[in-house]
């Protein structure tokens, strides 16, 4: 068992001579204060500075099916004559039809009108039946970062190809000859962009790190990015934190850290080096082929 967020203090004061403190949160003292805002300030740093196993985590999620309906489309950026829009689209889905541009999205939802980002080119008084996509998907809460080559189309069973530069994602809405097999994908704020737009519903996954590094019990899943009570616990080692919390402290407050420093980095880089079990390493790798290819042919049958 790892030491609580009283405890990692205390073992702090012991080791720089100071009275113990009987709390931490709620403290109205300077210095155990100080302590509590180190000691936070460490684990945020800590979620940056390494791909923690106890931080991985795997995200499951599934894409939503295009809805059909009927519109009015006109020279404006505008489509009318909808009962509920509301129900067939969002804000960020793509609508195509008839009069429509490539990768037209919309912007602005009422019940009874949607408008786009582009103008489209038909007649008001032509009705026109529209495709709404969904594109956009939403990070799942404590996102902090993707982990890369982790994003997979369990549906088609397929790796998804990203993450895509600005660049590269201009090529995909504007080239000419941009659909392909396999779905692309890349983050834009707190989602998650894909391309070709799913049309079907699909059952995607990716591993991402979190930014919740610690716990309220023993064994339970991180669920917060800063401690609350004195009995929270944090991931980490328990060295990496008292040296780092000891660090801090001393540096803030003008003192001699350079020992200090030393002790943290040395149990930082065992941390690291026991986090994970190291994989085997071939002296000439090869990229793997996300293509059919003989180490990936079936033996007989073909599925007949």
């Amino acid at each position: 068992m790892g030491y609580t967020l009283l405890q990692a203090v205390n073992q702090v004061q012991d080791e720089l001579g100071l009275t113990r403190s009987t709390s931490v949160i709620g403290n109205t003292d300077l210095q155990v204060r100080q302590f509590l805002a180190y000691a936070n300030k460490v684990g945020r740093d800590l979620v940056r500075d390494f791909d923690w196993r106890r931080l991985s985590t795997e995200y499951v999620f599934e894409t939503t099916a295009a809805r059909s309906g009927t519109a009015l489309v006109s020279s404006a950026n505008t489509l009318t004559g909808f009962a509920s829009a509301s129900n067939l689209c969002a804000t960020g889905d793509v609508v195509t039809g008839s009069g429509i541009p490539q990768w037209a999205e919309v912007t602005i939802v009422t019940e009874s009108q949607l408008t786009l980002n582009v103008r489209c080119t038909g007649s008001a008084s032509a009705t026109v039946s529209c495709t709404f996509s969904r594109q956009y998907y939403d990070l799942p809460d404590g996102f902090d970062r993707q982990v890369s080559r982790s994003q997979w189309d369990r549906s088609d069973h397929r790796a998804m190809h990203g993450h895509k530069s600005p660049q590269q994602w201009q090529w995909l809405k504007g080239g000419l000859v941009t659909s392909a097999p396999y779905y692309r994908y890349r983050l834009r704020g707190r989602q998650m962009q894909i391309s070709p737009i799913p049309t079907t519903r699909l059952i995607l996954s990716n591993e991402y790190i979190s930014n919740r590094w610690i716990s309220t019990t023993t064994a339970a899943t991180p669920t917060l990015t800063s401690f609350a009570t004195d009995t929270d616990l944090a991931v980490f080692n328990d060295d990496i934190m008292v040296n780092g919390i000891k660090w801090q402290f001393q540096k803030q407050n003008g003192l001699e850290y350079a020992g200090t420093l030393a002790e943290f980095n040395r149990s930082l880089s065992y941390s690291k080096g026991q986090d994970t079990p190291a994989e085997n390493l071939s002296l000439a790798p090869e990229e793997p082929s996300l293509l059919i290819t003989t180490l990936n042919l079936p033996d007989g049958s073909y599925g007949l």
